[in-house]
């Protein structure tokens, strides 16, 4: 553990419960997640006129972010504070902590009263401003403009032999259903977007591909259908090429004792659980993922069957975490680093899904499923289980690293892809 507040995720319940407990506003991350596949379809693209703008806006950007956070914090109803418990996010927090321990003055910049995401840290006498994770511009990667894009990844890393799900892209309901209808078993899900929103997994049937591809196109225009993965999601965190942080996390999960429902025996593990866990509380979208698999929730299992309740993973959902780097096998260390490599990325958090990490991936069925640009790499440090991995000196560590870029060209990517 890190000095500070305790660490405790900083999320809020909400009442759309496709949203899981990270609710946002669907109209808002409709807009965005929809311009974010279209820039990252730009960047990635063959050229023309809108990838040449979508590049030089980028790069514009890239110049002028300094000046303008610098004009920003001037304003009146700006201010930036020096407490580190009022980080927005633990992902922030433990970045702060690290700073502190290395003597680096950092500040949050409040706007109106309230926290922002952005920071600022002095270093080599001036000012630096960023988002979240302080990545040295010289860092940076033109890959960061699309990787958050789970169709346009999945093909990148598998043409460069990263294993990844069965992935197609869908803009109607057809081409939704066709492609489940192809895969077997699927997962859907919006194209861009984050923390497991409007996902629904094990997907079969008409009835649920309709379902599953109306929520998630509330946050996206566009939907992916990926293969279905079973077992535990896990995060590996590259930085600089290395892998600095390993982290499992499982779905809540019961197991049958041939007589009892399993609404009973969720009833029994509530009250067995740990003080970190949360209780697990069976909603409608426990109950659709039981039904997709036959189940009901006063279905009785029998003795030694076990099933996952649901496809969210970790302790706020019931479920347990592990920190366990450096357990994980060496072959799957190799692939994660090899990914980072392909996109050119300094920083990048990918989530996987892989029975048994520490057993070769090759003889498994696994993949990479997401890349995060600005990974939330608190994850690390607050497992249950193991001992938690200082991600964030990593990142600082970046400020020392020699100064060239990894960038790749994602033009390169797109024709890698269309090979």
């Amino acid at each position: 553990m890190t000095e500070g507040a305790p660490h405790e995720y900083k999320e809020s319940s909400g009442t759309c419960e496709d949203c899981g407990n990270s609710p946002v506003n669907h109209f808002e991350h409709y807009v965005s997640n929809s311009l974010a596949v279209w820039t990252a379809d730009s960047l990635a693209g063959d050229g023309g006129i809108f990838a040449l703008i979508a590049r030089w806006t980028g790069s514009l950007f890239d110049h002028i972010e300094q000046s303008l956070l610098r004009g920003l914090s001037a304003m009146p109803f700006a201010r930036f504070s020096r407490e580190v418990a009022g980080a927005t996010t633990y992902r922030s927090q433990v970045i702060w902590e690290e700073a502190m321990r290395r003597g680096i003055d950092m500040e949050h910049l409040m706007l109106f009263g309230r926290g922002t995401e952005i920071y600022r840290a002095r270093l080599a006498g001036k000012w630096f401003y960023f988002q979240s994770l302080p990545i040295p511009h010289y860092k940076r990667s033109e890959s960061t403009g699309w990787l958050d894009d789970k169709y346009l990844l999945k093909n990148a890393l598998s043409r460069a032999g990263v294993p990844v799900p069965h992935v197609a892209s869908a803009r109607s309901l057809q081409e939704a259903l066709d492609a489940v209808g192809q895969m077997g078993s699927a997962v859907i899900k919006p194209r861009s977007g984050s923390r497991g929103r409007h996902t629904s997994v094990n997907v079969r049937e008409e009835a649920d591909t309709r379902k599953a591809y109306g929520s998630a196109r509330k946050l996206c225009r566009h939907v992916v259908v990926e293969e279905y993965l079973e077992g535990p999601v896990c995060r590996g965190t590259v930085v600089n090429g290395k892998l600095v942080g390993f982290f499992r996390a499982t779905p809540p999960t019961v197991e049958g004792d041939g007589t009892s429902s399993i609404r009973a025996l969720i009833e029994t593990r509530n009250a067995a659980r740990h003080e970190r866990v949360q209780d697990i509380v069976l909603t409608e979208e426990h109950r659709r993922f039981l039904a997709r698999k036959g189940l009901e929730d006063d279905t009785i299992l029998p003795a030694g069957d076990t099933t996952p309740l649901t496809h969210r993973t970790g302790r706020l959902f019931g479920g347990a975490t592990r920190e366990m780097l450096g357990a994980e096998h060496p072959k799957l260390r190799g692939y994660l680093e090899r990914a980072a490599s392909v996109l050119g990325v300094s920083v990048v958090g990918f989530d996987l899904i892989i029975g048994d990490p520490e057993s070769d991936p090759d003889t498994q069925r696994w993949g990479i499923i997401e890349a995060n640009s600005l990974p939330y790499i608190d994850l690390h440090y607050l497992a249950l289980e193991g001992v938690p991995s200082n991600v964030a000196a990593s990142v600082w560590d970046l400020w020392s690293a020699p100064m060239h870029s990894q960038s790749v060209d994602a033009r390169g990517v797109r024709a890698t892809m269309s090979a």
